[in-house]
């Protein structure tokens, strides 16, 4: 189990990469069946740390899946609205106002899902794992983070090996 959740951990990690690099350059998305992949890890991933019974997955896993496609069609407008944006040095005074206000909207909204579907979790797996849950997500980000890192800085120095004295 701990070596399926080290591949998917690298998987989420290399697609996360990707979709960063994507972002910034304009440059394809993910493949769909690699992001399918990252997402069963995930699902991996969260399902040991909460320690879900079967029953709690069967009622919890259609809620959070909506609640991830909610967070994630924020995020894309989100991004869309700072891709327009990009070029801050040609903003007027109205076009940075309502740029803001979209701003403070967007994160509104994202803590108006979040606020909805808590007490949809608290209902679903209880609110003792609920809480588990947000810092689930976060350990899997960090993770994530810190595997792209990782395979950055092996890249930087050679395909792996760490020059001698560094740590």
């Amino acid at each position: 189990m701990r070596t399926i959740l080290k591949h998917a951990l690298f998987l989420l990690l290399l697609a996360t990469a990707s979709a960063v690099s994507a972002q910034d350059d304009d440059m394809p998305a993910i493949p769909e069946d690699r992001m399918q992949a990252i997402k069963a890890q995930k699902t991996a991933f969260i399902t040991q740390r909460l320690d879900l019974t079967p029953a709690e997955a069967e009622k919890f896993w259609p809620v959070y899946n909506q609640y991830d496609k909610e967070l994630e069609a924020n995020r894309k407008e989100m991004r869309a609205m700072h891709q327009a944006v990009k070029n801050d040095a040609d903003l007027t005074e109205a076009e940075a106002s309502a740029t803001i206000d979209k701003e403070m909207a967007g994160r509104q909204k994202e803590l108006d899902i979040h606020k909805k579907y808590a007490a949809d979790f608290k209902k679903t797996i209880g609110a003792v794992k609920t809480v588990k849950l947000a810092r689930a997500e976060r350990d899997f980000r960090k993770e994530l983070i810190k595997r792209v890192r990782d395979r950055m800085e092996d890249r930087r120095d050679g395909g792996g090996r760490r020059p001698e004295g560094r740590p």
